[in-house]
């Protein structure tokens, strides 16, 4: 049983410190100690740290991307534009260096993870690109070394200085490939695995429209397409299937071609269903609307088909009352993609003529070793197994003491004789002369007046 998205985000670098023991006591008579079940041998004993476990992920979710993107803290339009480019220039450099389609695919797939999982301020984006191109090129075993990837860039911005790789000025560039080259193999968790849509579609294709001249012309098309959508995040979101299926209903839908054959097609009998293939529709759909300069088939036709195209997938959703997302948390979009887990960062400081790059580490790198796994069942059964040795089971119990109350002692020293007694106090007397009288207090009230008092009401 592999794990939920929730469980397989962020969350599944595990970082599991050591663990101690101890007996600890309480004035009142209680105590506390760990029972006979823990694993730990014995008071003040340690456990070694499992390290930090990361597991690789084929398929990240809608939320999944969203978060990632909130946790970074970045602009979503120039993240946009920085997405775009660097595919571009992936695509630039490729067709150059005439390497196949499928390096293509893995060096995207690699871009795109690897900016959602580094701060986009540490490095630059034209760097990111071309190490991702450096890694793919060796995943699928198209070997281009570091100095002919980037004499091709070299020479695509600047064809008036055409140069060869052997060139000096290609030498703290490559140092600070080799750099990046190793954060985007972490990033990826040594998981190089690239799902290839192009012969999927080829196949289906082949099997509606046949071998003839009308599938070649809309597999050209179609090609275009694919391309295309590897400029947005819907590979990373679905199976190969889905996207295969979606590219060839999507060619069919903009440039007329075949289109109530495609769309009278039964997505169950290619491994999807409607929902997902609409998804991939209205985010391929969403970069021809809003980039369409920046795609192959966008500058061949009308935007305004885009446009149309795009409002007929959704009044589809309503009618069947399908979300835009599956799998989609509305209530984190109300309250906003938010995630406080830290990751990795790469410093890439400047271009091929730069400085080389650094790499540093989180805090929870330098605890532990890294450890990476590719199977999410395992990762969960070393965890398991892990905690067993490590959690802390106490047990409580009251113990009754008797506690002598000692006398009071006596601390006037008696080799002193008696304690001296202190003088009586004088009355008070209030300020008044010797010869006043308790009884005179209130004498004077009687001055001036007739009557009683005994004074008269003479003067005095």
């Amino acid at each position: 049983m592999a794990l939920t998205d929730s469980q397989m985000g962020d969350a599944s670098d595990a970082d599991v410190g050591g663990a101690s023991a101890s007996v600890a006591g309480s004035g009142d008579g209680s105590a506390s100690g760990p029972a006979s079940g823990s694993g730990v041998s014995g008071p003040g004993s340690t456990v070694p740290p499992i390290g930090v476990i990361k597991s690789g992920r084929q398929y990240l979710h809608e939320n999944t991307i969203r978060r990632k993107l909130a946790r970074l803290d970045t602009d979503l339009s120039r993240d946009e534009a920085a997405r775009l480019q660097g595919v571009q220039l992936i695509e630039d450099v490729r067709n150059v260096l005439q390497l196949p389609i499928i390096t293509y695919i893995a060096a995207c797939g690699y871009y795109h993870r690897f900016r959602l999982e580094i701060d986009p301020k540490t490095y630059q984006w034209h760097d990111a690109a071309l190490a991702c191109l450096f890694v793919a090129c060796k995943s699928e075993d198209t070997l281009k070394k570091s100095r002919d990837i980037l004499c091709a860039n070299h020479n695509i911005k600047n064809p008036d200085r055409i140069t060869t790789p052997d060139d000096k000025l290609f030498d703290q560039g490559s140092k600070m490939l080799i750099g990046l080259e190793r954060q985007v193999i972490e990033t990826l968790r040594f998981d190089f695995q690239v799902r290839n849509p192009f012969k999927m579609l080829a196949k289906i294709v082949k099997v509606v429209l046949g071998p003839d001249g009308d599938g070649c012309d809309f597999f050209v098309e179609s090609f275009k397409v694919a391309i295309d959508m590897y400029k947005t995040f819907a590979p990373l979101k679905h199976t190969t299937f889905t996207c295969a299926f979606t590219i060839a209903r999507l060619t069919a839908l903009m440039t007329g071609m075949h289109q109530k054959i495609f769309a009278n097609l039964d997505p169950t009998e290619y491994y999807t269903c409607e929902d997902w293939v609409a998804e991939v529709m209205l985010d391929v759909l969403d970069l021809y609307t809003d980039h369409a300069r920046s795609t192959l088939l966008g500058q061949e036709i009308n935007p305004q088909a885009f446009i149309d195209a795009k409002i007929k997938v959704n009044q589809q959703l309503e009618k069947a009352q399908t979300p835009r997302y599956q799998n989609f948390c509305t209530q984190c979009e109300r309250e906003g993609f938010t995630s406080p887990c830290s990751t990795d960062s790469a410093t890439s400081p400047a271009s091929p003529a730069g400085t080389n790059s650094t790499i540093k580490h989180g805090p929870r790198g330098v605890d532990g070793t890294y450890r990476f796994l590719f199977d999410a069942d395992e990762v969960r059964r070393e965890k398991a197994a892990y905690a067993e040795y490590t959690k802390d089971e106490w047990e409580e119990w009251k113990e009754e003491v008797e506690e002598p109350v000692p006398e009071r002692e006596n601390r006037r020293r008696t080799d002193l004789g008696p304690e001296p007694r202190a003088p009586p106090r004088e009355p008070r007397r209030g300020g008044c002369g010797p010869g006043w009288n308790p009884r005179d207090r209130h004498g004077h009230r009687g001055r001036g007046r007739g009557g009683g008092g005994g004074g008269g009401g003479g003067s005095y």
